[in-house]
């Protein structure tokens, strides 16, 4: 695999952020560039990128909230709320060519690490039944079915806590 770059997306590759949205995401479920746009204006430090070189391999992003799970009205009406404690992701996507070689997980590890470091509790989200395993694996919990109906998917609420501080004396 060749060298994998994480980074903060830029103003200019928001057009080239949402194609490869769109080519992730069925239309019912893909985001717009409105929405993209959104997520940048407000949440520039959680919008990361992956890169081969100069081509864009992956994404992901989100919003913060004070909900405790991701609802349909965070997708369209971007109900987002600047000091909530908890961040809401609403993309993880990765090219279809390079699906399976972490990089969804390398994305995901970068958005937590800076949700950390930040004063957000709980990353919540909502995917497909065949993603919960990949979700798993990064230390989410599965909830249950959401309510969310968002393009016609069956939608599976998880979250991870954050800030949870171990025992120091075992």
């Amino acid at each position: 695999m060749n060298e994998i770059n994480l980074r903060l997306i830029r103003r200019e590759e928001l057009d080239e952020a949402i194609r490869l949205e769109r080519r992730c995401y069925s239309p019912e479920a893909a985001a717009t560039l409105e929405g993209f746009q959104f997520r940048f204006d407000h949440y520039h430090p959680f919008f990361w990128t992956a890169w081969m070189g100069n081509r864009l391999v992956g994404i992901t992003n989100g919003i913060r909230t004070t909900e405790s799970s991701c609802g349909d009205e965070m997708k369209g009406d971007q109900a987002d709320e600047r000091e909530g404690r908890n961040f809401c992701v609403l993309t993880v996507a990765v090219d279809e060519n390079q699906r399976r070689q972490g990089i969804g997980a390398k994305l995901l590890r970068k958005l937590i690490e800076h949700c950390e470091a930040t004063d957000i509790e709980k990353v919540i989200l909502m995917c497909e039944e065949h993603l919960i395993p990949f979700y798993e694996a990064e230390q989410f919990e599965l909830k249950g079915v959401s309510a969310s109906t968002h393009g016609g998917i069956t939608w599976h609420e998880m979250s991870r806590e954050l800030h949870k501080l171990k025992h120091l004396t075992e």
